[in-house]
């Protein structure tokens, strides 16, 4: 608005003063002033806000002055409740008041409701440099509820006027902690002095408590006097009050130099002799000192040097060479607890593969080829006892007629002999877990088998026997090494039982019809063949192994018998054969779909099992299959001269084909399966992937010199590159040693 017209509205303001002070007649009632505002406020000529009681009203301009009026009684910090109160207006005019007023003035600050000016925040800085003063150290947090404010807004005061109205500095660990300088150099002599003179552990809190210092202060001392070099030493435990403790340099080397020593001496540690230095978690304490890795192994309850896990390595080795057994606890120094010594010996035989040994008891280790060798010291008991055991069971067995009636014989020749399924339910277990069960007696021996165990295979039985070849032994280890080969011997029993009972029955039955008898014989022949190769499967640990054997051996008897039984049927039942006799699986499918009902079902099923991997499922459908009314064709019992001609002319074979052989993995292939024969007096068929299993079943009866031709061979089919005049040479001495 311009000044002439100021003017003209002061002359009228003074106009209407004077009329209004006149006479009555002349002069404006209230209510016609009343309706003169209220025109003027409809026609937006003027601008008032009213009263709570409506009873007044005042301009904004107006309402601005009185807000800047409270700010100043108030001492520049006001509510906008109290003012609307003292105004009698209502609190949404005060705020937008206060709203304009703050945009014209950029001094003023809006926090909480509360309009706060700069010489407010001036006087702030003063009363918050005088408490700090006052006290030494402040706190963002006290400082909010003395001054009922927000910490952050304090905050922002402390932030601009730090060094200027407020003399003191942050704390570097807390931001929201004032403290003096007077007050940080006096707790950094106290403390400076106080710990270089100390030669043992002192606890943050005792210096507290004994020089009256501030707690939060004295732990960041303390760090910044150790980071400056000021004081040698560190400081422990800083994550808790209570268990933060300055160790002086002096103290930590005396306690290095006699830990090293320790080690030097002892080859290793206890960590509670490492407690007993003052040292809270001494297992993290030494690792911090040595790394984990090749030097030391931590273990449960010390830590062990490089040294004498090298001793023990060597005593494991020397126990695996010589086939023999020691107590674990005379390979380690002493004072090692027992369950570290277990948990050594556990991580060499996994990590560094330290083979043909097991942990026994948590006490011993035993070589395996001791283990091996107590099984061979029953091997002609037991064929002893079960070549009796089978006489009498012949001698109790009706006399049987030859043809369909003689599968009905061989189920009851399998009724006589233990359950095979029972029997594999106590397969041998290595290591740690196959002796927890030591101790038990014979009637816990019955029940986990699931069978009974014969009375000469009873663990007192066969410790009885083992004593008498390891005389110097104790019982505890014999008792173990009895338990871990006894399922294996019952196993074995039951095989050769099952065998002697066949053989016997297999003397006593007649020939079949003079037609069959070429198809018969082909066929029997290599049923038995195919059931002394699943013989030899059993000796392989793996179960993937034994499934891949099985099948491979599957698929070649398919053929071998179904293809001529195939073709004889066809001939029998009038159907036109095909050209080819060499059925490949898939053509085979397709003839048997040609046969009529009942002996295709039959026929299918025994197809189907030639292509799986189970060599029991196979022989029973290929048996009811030959007991079919369509074939009636059982399958011919091999005799012990037959299966041992069997065994020769396989042999033979093997030996001819190594001489033959003109690469190296042939030869190698071909002796490992004849030695494979020659130990367990069965044959195997495998292919070349599985010679290191066959190398480690055969190798332990092995003398050193054979076993080193075995390694030369794998060598040098590893290398390569050798001259025909080599790989000649290497043949040969495989074929001598086949």
């Amino acid at each position: 608005m311009a000044g002439q017209d100021w003017e003209d509205v002061r002359r009228l303001m003074s106009d209407f003063q004077r009329v209004q002070q006149g006479n009555t007649a002349q002069r404006l009632s209230e209510r016609n002033c009343i309706e003169i505002v209220s025109n003027l406020v409809k026609l937006k000529l003027l601008d008032v806000v009213y009263t709570t009681d409506g009873k007044e009203y005042i301009t904004p301009q107006q309402l601005v002055r009185e807000i800047r009026e409270e700010m100043f009684v108030n001492g520049g910090r006001v509510n906008v409740v109290d003012i609307a109160q003292a105004l009698n207006v209502d609190l949404s005019h005060v705020e937008t008041a206060a709203k304009d007023l703050m945009k014209t003035d950029s001094s003023l600050q809006f926090v909480l409701g509360q309009l706060i000016s700069a010489d407010y925040v001036t006087s702030l800085a003063d009363e918050i440099n005088e408490k700090l003063q006052e006290k030494g150290v402040v706190d963002i947090s006290d400082m909010t509820v003395v001054f009922d404010l927000p910490a952050d807004f304090i905050l922002g005061v402390v932030g601009s006027n730090l060094g200027t109205r407020i003399h003191g500095q942050r704390d570097l660990s807390n931001p929201r902690v004032l403290l003096t300088d007077w007050l940080i150099a006096r707790h950094r002599a106290i403390l400076r002095g106080a710990l270089n003179a100390s030669s043992r552990p002192v606890s943050v809190q005792s210096l507290v408590k004994e020089h009256s210092l501030n707690e939060r202060l004295t732990s960041v001392v303390v760090e910044e006097l150790i980071s400056l070099g000021e004081i040698s030493g560190i400081l422990s435990g800083k994550g808790s009050k209570d268990k933060s403790t300055f160790i002086p340099h002096i103290y930590t080397t005396a306690q290095t130099a006699w830990i090293e020593a320790f080690l030097k001496s002892n080859s290793y540690i206890p960590y509670n002799a490492v407690k007993k230095l003052d040292i809270g978690d001494p297992k993290q304490f030494l690792k911090n000192r040595y790394s984990v890795g090749d030097e030391y192994l931590f273990l449960e309850t010390c830590i062990l040097s490089k040294t004498a896990l090298d001793r023990v390595e060597g005593g494991l080795e020397d126990v695996a060479a010589s086939g023999t057994w020691t107590e674990i606890g005379g390979l380690f120094p002493a004072g090692v607890d027992d369950q570290d010594v277990a948990e050594v010996i556990e991580t060499l035989l996994t990590t560094k593969k330290i083979k043909d040994i097991r942990l026994v008891q948590d006490i011993f280790v035993v070589a395996e080829k001791m283990v091996e060798e107590s099984k061979k010291l029953f091997d002609t008991c037991i064929e002893t006892i079960a070549e009796e055991d089978a006489k009498k069971q012949s001698s109790m067995m009706p006399s049987v007629p030859s043809g369909a009636s003689k599968k009905a014989q061989a189920d009851d020749d399998e009724d006589l002999l233990p359950s095979s399924k029972k029997d594999r339910k106590g397969k041998r277990q290595t290591g740690k877990g196959a002796t927890k069960s030591a101790g038990k007696g014979k009637r816990d021996e019955e029940d986990d088998s699931g069978a009974s165990v014969p009375e000469f295979l009873t663990v007192p039985a066969l410790v009885v026997e083992l004593q008498k070849a390891n005389e110097d032994a104790p019982f505890e280890l014999l008792e173990a090494i009895a338990r871990a080969i006894q399922a294996d011997l019952v196993e074995s029993h039951r095989r050769v039982l099952k065998v002697k009972v066949e053989l016997i029955a297999a003397s006593s039955a007649g020939d079949r019809k003079s037609t069959h008898k070429a198809v018969q014989e082909q066929i029997s022949a290599t049923i038995w063949l195919m059931r002394m190769f699943a013989k030899g499967i059993e000796h392989f640990s793996a179960e993937t192994d034994k499934k891949q054997l099985a099948k491979l051996l599957l698929r070649n008897v398919g053929a071998e018998v179904l293809n001529p039984l195939l073709f004889f049927l066809m001939e029998d039942l009038g159907l036109a054969l095909p050209e080819r006799t060499d059925l490949t699986p898939e053509a085979r499918t397709k003839l048997v779909a040609k046969l009529p009902e009942p002996p295709r079902a039959a026929f299918e099923k025994t197809n189907t099992g030639a292509a799986g991997d189970n060599i029991d499922t196979f022989e029973d459908s290929l048996q009811s299959l030959l007991d079919s009314e369509s074939i009636g064709m059982p399958i011919r019992k091999a005799d012990k001269k037959k299966e041992t001609q069997i065994c020769q002319e396989h042999r033979q074979q093997l030996l001819q084909g190594i001489r033959s052989a003109t690469d190296i993995p042939t030869a190698l292939r071909l002796c490992c399966l004849s030695l494979f024969l020659k130990k367990t007096a069965v044959p195997l068929e495998a292919p070349g992937k599985f010679v290191p299993q066959i190398l480690a079943i055969v190798k332990p009866d092995l003398k050193p010199e054979q076993a080193a031709v075995l390694e030369q061979a794998r060598d040098m089919m590893q290398d390569g590159g050798q001259s025909p005049d080599d790989i000649r040479a290497v043949i040969l001495k495989l074929a001598d040693l086949a």
